[in-house]
């Protein structure tokens, strides 16, 4: 796309964006008044209604792969790469996994969105010991009773030239503690559709890939780093084999 076009895509895609989170605040509202276990039903299938919608008028479409790794009833610590802003689309219509999210506090402070966030999504202010020892405990009695999490390993997005990020041990810790097992899911072209030294973004195909997940029964604590690892390197090897951005770098450093 040329950049006038891709200015105008996509100052439209944001401004619909803010005009459906409207409707999924009042939905959210309304699934408030359900019992908590129903509410991250309601709220997961909120968002796929209302972004399939944005994606109708986008021109975004997605492929979507890996159900058959997801067993139903199961709870998952869902572990997540993190590219761009696309991620949240990706996110909340690709990930078949009804699991609340895990999010840093500064995006409650945006207009709208973050009134969103607050209900439903788990915030947290990574600068607190306090706050992180309580989203801690609230995620792992949230997995104990049948609630699947979502978190974004590496903290932050990544706009390194690197598949991922270093990952932090939270999201493993929690696996082995609530002995549940990690559901990795990768998402690809991301960086195709929102490059990494931009804001603007382009229409294209998210790609949204669960990996086969990867039990804790009977793990320790002691074995975090080793859970750590096992999930990165498949996350890693997926992205540097299936993402066209990086089999495109790679072409051209060969």
């Amino acid at each position: 796309m040329l950049k006038l076009p891709k200015i105008l895509f996509s100052a439209w895609a944001v401004i619909l964006f803010m005009l459906i989170s409207i409707p999924i605040l009042i939905s959210y509202l309304i699934i408030k008044l359900l019992p908590y276990k129903k509410q991250i039903k309601g709220v997961f299938i909120t968002n796929r209604v209302f972004i399939f919608i944005w994606s109708v008028f986008t021109g975004y479409r997605y492929k979507i792969r890996g159900l058959e790794n997801i067993e139903k009833n199961q709870t998952y610590v869902t572990v997540v790469n993190h590219v761009n802003m696309a991620d949240m689309i990706a996110a909340a219509y690709g990930i078949r996994i009804s699991a609340k999210p895990l999010i840093k506090k500064e995006l409650l402070r945006i207009p709208i969105l973050g009134q969103v966030f607050a209900l439903g999504c788990l915030p947290i202010d990574r600068s607190s010991k306090q706050s992180r020892h309580e989203s801690k405990v609230r995620m792992l009695k949230d997995l104990r009773n049948g609630i699947s999490i979502l978190i974004f390993p590496e903290g932050t997005r990544n706009r390194s030239e690197n598949p991922l990020l270093p990952f932090f041990d939270g999201a493993f810790e929690l696996a082995i503690e609530a002995q549940v097992p990690v559901m990795p899911v990768v998402f690809t072209n991301i960086r195709k559709i929102n490059k990494v030294d931009t804001l603007l973004i382009t229409p294209g195909v998210l790609e949204i890939t669960h990996l086969e997940p990867i039990s804790t029964k009977g793990w320790e604590i002691h074995q975090t780093q080793e859970l750590k690892t096992k999930v990165y390197e498949s996350m890693k090897a997926y992205i540097l084999k299936n993402d066209l951005y990086f089999k495109d770098h790679l072409s051209i450093t060969n």
